[in-house]
C-alpha cells in the first residue's frame, strides 16, 4: 500500500484537463464500484461564485438536525483531505490511503482525469457513512463530472462570467451549462438571476417540471446592517421569516449565500417530510469557519484572506470593504491566473483602492509580470517575493489600513499558514 504522500502524488498524476464533455468514463468507473453515489441522498450545488460558502452553511444546518453529512468541495486551502469531509471532519490520512488503494484496483484500466478520480473517491467514501451529501460541482454543471447524481435539491448560487473557454464563451452559454444541474421533478434554488440569463434557467426548470425558488422573488434578505466586521439580517420567505440572523462578515453576498442555504435546507426538509426548527436555522448557519472566504486572520490591524478570482467576485468584495471601512486605506496583494479577466480586475482595483501589489505563483496557470501592462497604473506594482513583501506590509500596517490578499485560492492556500 502507498504512503500518504505517495497517495497524494498518485492522485495528482492523472491528467488535469477535461478531454471530453462525456460522462461515460466516470459512469463506467462508478458502475464497477457499485454506484456508491446512489446509496445516500444528495444536494448538488453550482454557481460562478458562492457555491463553496453555500455548501458549508447548508452542511451546518443539516448537521444540526443530527444527520451524518458528507461534503465534497474544491479547491482545498491547506490540505487535500479538506475536499472530502463528514460532519466537517476531513477524511484522515489513513482512510484516504486505504480508499485510494481500494478504488484504483477497480478503476486502474479506465482513462480518468484527476477530478473524475477525486469525485469517485468522495462518492465512494460517503457510502454507508452519511445520510446526505452536499456535492459542489467543479466547473459548470451539465457536463461536470459530479453530474451523475439525482439530487433531492439542486442549487445555482450565481451565474456570471468565468471559465469562458470551457463553458462559454457567452453568459447565455454559461447559464445553459449551469442549468444542466436541474433534474426532473426535483426543486432548484437559485441566487439572483440577471435578466439576460433568467429565461434560460426558468425554461429549463419548466421543461424538467422543477419547482424553482429564486432569490429576490421567492425569498430575500432584509434589514441588512453591518458593524466593524460582522452583520445582522432577516430572512424573508413566502411562509418563513427568520429575524436577527448574525453573520460574522460585513459582506452582503455572504448573507445572500446564507439565505440560499436556508431556502435549500427548507426545500430538503419539505421533500423528506421533516419538521423545520427555525431557531436551529438561526443558531447553526456558522457552526464552522470557512477557510479562504472573507477569512479574518488578524483584526488589529485588519488582514483578510479571500479567494475571489473573477471580476464579479472581486467587485463585490471590494465594494463591501469600502462600504464597511470607507475611512480606511485598502492595500491589496493580488495574484491572478492567465485564464481570468486580469485587465478588468486590475483596472477596477486601481480605481478603487490605494495600493495594489501584483505577484505570481509557482505554477503554469499563474500570470507573470509579462502578462500585465503596469505602465497604465500609478498605484499598481509587481513584486516577485510576495512573502517578504507581506512581512514588510504587515510590520508597517496601521489600524487605519486594511490588507486584503486575494485573486486566487492558490495564493490564499499558501498564505493561510503564513499568517497563522
Amino acid at each position: 500500500m502507498l504512503s500518504y504522500q505517495e497517495t497524494i502524488n498518485y492522485i495528482h498524476s492523472f491528467s488535469k484537463f477535461h478531454r471530453t464533455d462525456s460522462l461515460e468514463n466516470i459512469k463506467k468507473a462508478l458502475d464497477q464500484l457499485g454506484n456508491p453515489q446512489n446509496s445516500y441522498k444528495t444536494i448538488h450545488v453550482t454557481g460562478t461564485n458562492g457555491k463553496g460558502s453555500t455548501c458549508n452553511y447548508l452542511s451546518n444546518l443539516l448537521e444540526a438536525t443530527g444527520k451524518r453529512v458528507g461534503m465534497f468541495t474544491s479547491p482545498f486551502i491547506i490540505k487535500f483531505n479538506e475536499r472530502i469531509q463528514i460532519n466537517h471532519k476531513m477524511i484522515s490520512d489513513d482512510a484516504l490511503v486505504e480508499l485510494v488503494d481500494r478504488v484504483r484496483k477497480v478503476t486502474d484500466k479506465i482513462d480518468l482525469t484527476e477530478f473524475e478520480f477525486v469525485v469517485i473517491l468522495g462518492f465512494t467514501y460517503f457510502k454507508d457513512k452519511v445520510d446526505v451529501a452536499v456535492i459542489e460541482v467543479g466547473i459548470g454543471a451539465a457536463h461536470d463530472k459530479t453530474n451523475v447524481i439525482l439530487p433531492d435539491v439542486s442549487v445555482i448560487t450565481s451565474i456570471d462570467m468565468d471559465h469562458e473557454k470551457i463553458i462559454g464563451p457567452t453568459l447565455q452559454d454559461i447559464a445553459a451549462e449551469k442549468s444542466g444541474i436541474i433534474k426532473n421533478d426535483r426543486p432548484v434554488v437559485t441566487g439572483y438571476l440577471q435578466p439576460d440569463v433568467r429565461n434560460i434557467v426558468t425554461k429549463r426548470a419548466a421543461e424538467m417540471h422543477s419547482q424553482m425558488f429564486e432569490f429576490g422573488k421567492d425569498f430575500e434578505i432584509c434589514d441588512f446592517e453591518t458593524s466593524e466586521n460582522q452583520s445582522v439580517f432577516d430572512y424573508i420567505g413566502k411562509n418563513v421569516v427568520i429575524k436577527g440572523i448574525n453573520c460574522s462578515s460585513f459582506e452582503k453576498t455572504t448573507a445572500v449565500n446564507m439565505s440560499i442555504a436556508i431556502r435549500t435546507f427548507l426545500a430538503y426538509q419539505t421533500i423528506n417530510q421533516e419538521k423545520v426548527d427555525l431557531e436551529l436555522v438561526k443558531d447553526n448557519l456558522e457552526s464552522h469557519l470557512i477557510l479562504g472566504r472573507m477569512q479574518v486572520v488578524h483584526k488589529k490591524p485588519m488582514i483578510i484572506l479571500d479567494g475571489a478570482h473573477n471580476f464579479s467576485a472581486i467587485k463585490n468584495l471590494i465594494n463591501s470593504l469600502i462600504s464597511n471601512w470607507e475611512k480606511k486605506d485598502i492595500i491589496i496583494m493580488y495574484a491572478g491566473m492567465k485564464d481570468k479577466d486580469r485587465k478588468d480586475i486590475l483596472n477596477y482595483l486601481s480605481e478603487r483602492v490605494n495600493k495594489v501589489y501584483v505577484t505570481t505563483l509557482d505554477m503554469n496557470r499563474s500570470a507573470d509580470v509579462a502578462d500585465y501592462d503596469f505602465s497604465v497604473y500609478n498605484n499598481v506594482v509587481f513584486v516577485k517575493d510576495y512573502r517578504n513583501k507581506l512581512k514588510e506590509i504587515e510590520n508597517n500596517l496601521t489600524e487605519q489600513q486594511v490588507l486584503l490578499v486575494t485573486g486566487s485560492f492558490y495564493l490564499v492556500s499558501d498564505l493561510e499558514s503564513f499568517f497563522s
